[in-house]
């Protein structure tokens, strides 16, 4: 524990003489809803946001309005949280269930505004995992920026393409986030549609029709919570107004949708050579069912108490063959230790017939 705390200590050192001299808070929004993983992934969230060396606001929305698991989770979390009900319950299909996260993560950023919120917007899903250099990287963003997510694809993607063996053994992790020309200026996306085995490359960015990426995940993009306010000093023009996105009803994809010049997002994490977070989707199946609250009920019994282990008192009675055998081992235990405790320098004296010791 002193080696931990003089790291801790000589990490601080560094940061304060290196990093960053006036750190931004950090505005972390994470749609959730009910379900049986949503205790094992926002646990797992929680712990590497309590990490964050930077002051954080976690703003947790929650699909179906917000339930008591949920805002005790985050009672007990010890950082500072805005919990955000959102009315709609989430759906089962996939599809409608990605529209209406968006619409979750939409509705945070109204928050945010109407609040005036002020710091770096981290889009984080409750599933994702996260290098802490990602926090650090993000200080650096003025308005909009993106890193590269590392994309921990089903297993089944290999067999659903088709590919032979050597491929699907030299198949390459997908990864979705910026692509930079020579001079490190954004030229275009890795998408899905990158891979070496597609035969295509990066989405190009035009300069008079920019190509909007495809499947690009919320979780690549940070921003700037000013660039959603109504007035901010040196806002871009190249920023939409928030009321005006998805105000006819149209999906809403990723943050690139508040833009109307995709060119502007700023690369992030050596220009999207570092791979700063990965996305890992995994879920129990629909029907999956466990003790609200993740808490066993009725306590499971105990049949039979291991050894050296501190097992609480049962009442369970033990099979007959059990106990005939503990009974056997527990005569041979005694047989032996009463041998042990004879004296061996005990002998009668000859003729002696009271057998008294010498």
């Amino acid at each position: 524990m002193r080696a931990h705390r003089i790291m801790e200590r000589v990490q601080e050192e560094q940061r304060r003489w290196y990093g960053v001299k006036e750190p931004r808070q950090v505005l972390v929004v994470t749609p959730t809803y009910s379900r049986a993983f949503q205790a094992l992934h926002l646990t797992g969230l929680l712990h590497s946001l309590r990490n964050v060396p930077y002051p954080l606001t976690w703003i947790v929305v929650e699909a179906g309005g917000t339930t008591n698991a949920t805002a005790s989770m985050l009672a007990r979390s010890g950082l500072t949280f805005v919990h955000i009900p959102f009315p709609d319950r989430m759906p089962h299909d996939w599809a409608d269930r990605h529209a209406t996260e968006n619409r979750m993560r939409l509705h945070a950023l109204r928050v945010i505004r109407e609040r005036k919120m002020d710091g770096v917007v981290v889009f984080a899903d409750d599933s994702n995992v996260h290098s802490m250099e990602l926090f650090d990287e993000v200080q650096k963003v003025q308005w909009m920026g993106a890193v590269s997510v590392g994309i921990l694809a089903h297993t089944g993607r290999a067999d659903q393409l088709r590919l032979s063996e050597e491929d699907k053994q030299n198949m390459p992790l997908p990864v979705q986030g910026p692509a930079c020309n020579s001079s490190g200026h954004l030229a275009g996306w890795h998408t899905f549609n990158s891979l070496p085995f597609s035969g295509k490359t990066a989405t190009v960015v035009g300069e008079a029709a920019p190509v909007l990426p495809r499947g690009l995940e919320w979780a690549g993009f940070v921003l700037n919570s000013r660039m959603l306010w109504k007035e901010a000093d040196g806002k871009p023009d190249w920023v939409k107004d928030l009321d005006a996105v998805g105000e006819n009803g149209e999906e809403i994809e990723n943050p690139l949708t508040l833009l109307n010049d995709p060119s502007s997002v700023e690369p992030l994490g050596n220009c999207g050579k570092k791979v700063l977070l990965w996305w890992l989707r995994v879920e129990a199946r629909a029907d999956s069912k466990f003790p609200q609250g993740w808490v066993i009920e009725p306590p499971l019994e105990v049949v039979v108490p291991a050894k050296r282990t501190p097992w609480p008192e049962t009442t369970t009675e033990l099979p007959s063959e059990l106990l005939d055998d503990k009974q056997e081992q527990e005569d041979r235990r005694l047989s032996r230790a009463n041998k042990s405790s004879r004296p061996r320098g005990t002998t009668k004296r000859k003729g002696d017939p009271q057998g008294q010791e010498n």
